[in-house]
Order: structure tokens, then C-alpha cells, then sequence
């Protein structure tokens, strides 16, 4: 039998022809959700190991070579329809270094505990360690949403003798992260609500003055 209800095709911004450009119709953002979210749910129910592009492509009405044009591989499709789930870092007003640094951790924490967020989240960690592309991706966010920012709240507290001079900011996000990533990889168990405050108290003992 053949489906009456149309295919979602992404197509390219603009293609060179000849020696005329023509732009083409622009990527549908409509579609763009539909296949990530249809990653998304492939990822909470069936894990990064039996991740199935064809059933995304199947359940997002979109072909799977419009998938492939748009990401490189199904481990970046699994990384970015993850990210993309994260809610936006609110900004702090507090002045206590704790509810800053918590607030860079904060997101990820909402996003494991709702819904299937930490069956995805444990894919996309699996899908990024597979990857070198998807691993690009899942780095890039870290470094810009936490590594950076963390960097620069350490800085300031390192000149007010808060914090050690020689603190480690790659010892710090381990700290802050590690155990996240050993509770939904390794031991498959819940992130508690109170998790950020005990991990942000964790590392400022770790980097206080002796």
C-alpha cells in the first residue's frame, strides 16, 4: 500500500548551478523538530547500542539520506537531540559562588530527571565516546555552557583567596560531573534533586586554601 501522507524532506539553503545560483527552498524548521524529536524518543526507549536511524527517518516522516545531510552521523543526531532538550542556564543573581556554580549544572540535572531524560542522556554519553564527531559536539557544549564559565567563577574567587591559586579547572568539572556520569552510565540509578549543592560544596572543599 502506498502512504498518501507526505514525506518531511529537508532540503539545502542554497545550491550552486552551473554558473547561476539559485537558493532553494530553505531547511523546514518544522522538520528539523520532527526528526529530532524522533531521535529523541529513539534514544530514551531503545539506548545509543540499538539506536535506529531508519525509525527515526520512519517516525519523523523524513527520508534518512535528508538525516545524513544534516548530521554526520547517527551518533551526532543522538548527541544534538539531546543538547536540545537541555532548558536554557538561567542567570544568577545571587552573589554566593554556590548558587553560580550550581546553576551551570542545573540544566542538565532538570533534564535527567524528566520524563526518559536519563535513558537519553545515557545514550548520548555512550554516542559521543563512539563518535569523533558526535564526541566534537558533546565537548563543544561542555566547554562553552560549563567549562568556560566555570573558569572565570574560579578565577574570581582564586583573587579573593576563596579559592586556592593553583586550583584545576579540569579537576573541578570532574567533580562537578563525574559523579552525574557514573550514576546514569555506570550504575543506572537517579540523579537525586538535591544533587548540585553537595557536588558545587564537593569542589570548593577540594580547591579551598590550606
Amino acid at each position: 500500500m502506498v502512504n498518501s501522507e507526505p514525506e518531511i524532506e529537508l532540503v539545502d539553503a542554497g545550491v550552486q548551478d552551473t554558473d547561476k545560483r539559485r537558493v532553494g527552498p530553505k531547511r523546514s524548521e518544522a522538520s528539523t523538530v520532527a526528526v529530532l524529536d524522533a531521535a529523541f524518543v529513539e534514544l530514551s526507549e531503545h539506548g545509543w547500542r540499538a539506536f535506529s536511524v531508519d525509525r527515526v527517518a520512519r517516525n519523523a516522516r523524513a527520508s534518512k539520506q535528508t538525516i545524513y545531510r544534516w548530521w554526520k552521523s547517527a551518533a551526532c543526531l543522538a548527541v544534538d537531540c539531546t543538547l536540545g532538550r537541555l532548558p536554557d542556564v538561567k542567570a544568577v543573581s545571587s552573589a554566593d559562588v554556590k548558587d553560580r556554580i550550581a546553576a551551570l549544572i542545573d540544566p542538565l540535572l532538570l533534564s535527567v530527571r524528566t520524563g526518559d531524560g536519563a535513558h537519553a542522556w545515557r545514550g548520548a554519553i555512550l554516542a559521543a565516546a563512539d563518535d569523533q564527531d558526535a564526541g566534537e559536539i558533546f565537548r563543544s557544549w561542555f566547554s562553552e555552557s560549563v567549562k568556560i564559565p566555570l573558569r572565570h567563577i574560579l578565577a574570581e574567587q582564586a583573587l579573593k583567596g576563596a579559592v586556592r591559586r593553583d586550583w584545576d579547572i579540569d579537576l573541578a568539572t570532574e567533580l562537578l560531573f563525574g559523579p552525574i556520569w557514573h550514576r546514569l552510565v555506570a550504575m543506572r540509578g537517579p540523579v537525586p534533586e538535591s544533587y548540585s549543592r553537595r557536588l558545587v560544596e564537593s569542589v570548593l572543599r577540594a580547591l579551598a586554601p590550606t
